[in-house]
């Protein structure tokens, strides 16, 4: 369960973008996750900014009862990352699971002067040339978001995942509406894919929210595994508001 959620935060995140690449919009975005159909808690997603036109994005789980027997609430991911005119730049990457365990637990810099990221994952040191457009689970989004936002299709994103590069496609189908419980939304329908996996990613963009995603699906050899849909969003720089649910 804890490698599912961690999955899925990759997938999702939002941002509003102007077409200054100076211009990040700060907001919390939160999601209700069902795993084979079975309430599984919220994911919360955080964008704030920093100083010298760095921005911080976080994750945090907020796992239902049954969850918590395999998912620790104080688990996290976090990147911090610029844009500049190259685009989304990561700068760092931090993921913890909660747990004594190192099982999906890293530290990464992505070095902009030297052309390395660097770090541990899993306990084990890694090392790779830091290329243009090379992102993290986090800042990839951002990146898809930054095209949308600008008009642009995604196409090609290179990603590293823990001690892996991957390479992931994303290809526009046709629009669809979503009615959720932020709202009903006309959406942009995106699947990502990778090659040589098995696993399918479907993300519906709403433009009316600055493109942030309103629901997302993850399959396996064409079996859906799990859904994320949209419960609230709110474009300031406050806490996020946890939602109860009922267990």
């Amino acid at each position: 369960m804890i490698r599912i959620l961690l999955i899925l935060l990759l997938l999702f995140a939002s941002t509003a973008f102007s077409a200054d690449i100076a211009e990040l919009k700060s907001y919390k975005a939160t999601y209700a996750v069902k795993y084979f159909g079975f309430k599984a808690g919220y994911v919360h997603f955080i964008l704030l900014p920093k100083k010298d036109n760095n921005y911080v994005y976080l994750s945090r789980v907020e796992p239902g009862l049954l969850a918590r027997l395999v998912v620790n609430p104080e688990a996290f991911e976090r990147t911090i990352l610029t844009i500049d005119e190259l685009g989304v730049r990561p700068l760092s990457w931090v993921s913890e699971d909660g747990k004594a365990k190192t099982e999906d637990d890293g530290e990464l810099t992505f070095d902009l002067d030297t052309g390395r990221v660097y770090g541990v994952f899993e306990d084990e040191a890694i090392e790779f040339p830091l290329e243009i457009g090379l992102q993290n689970r986090l800042s990839m989004q951002v990146e898809v978001l930054r095209a949308l936002q600008n008009k642009e299709q995604p196409g090609k994103i290179t990603m590293i995942d823990g001690d892996k590069i991957k390479q992931y496609d994303y290809v526009r189908k046709e629009p669809q509406q979503f009615n959720t419980d932020a709202g009903t939304y006309e959406t942009i329908l995106y699947e990502s894919t990778r090659e040589g996996s098995s696993r399918l990613k479907r993300i519906y963009h709403a433009p009316e929210l600055n493109y942030i995603p309103v629901r997302f699906e993850n399959y396996k050899k064409g079996k859906l595994e799990t859904v994320m849909e949209l419960v609230k969003v709110e474009f300031n720089d406050g806490e996020p508001q946890l939602v109860k649910r009922d267990d």
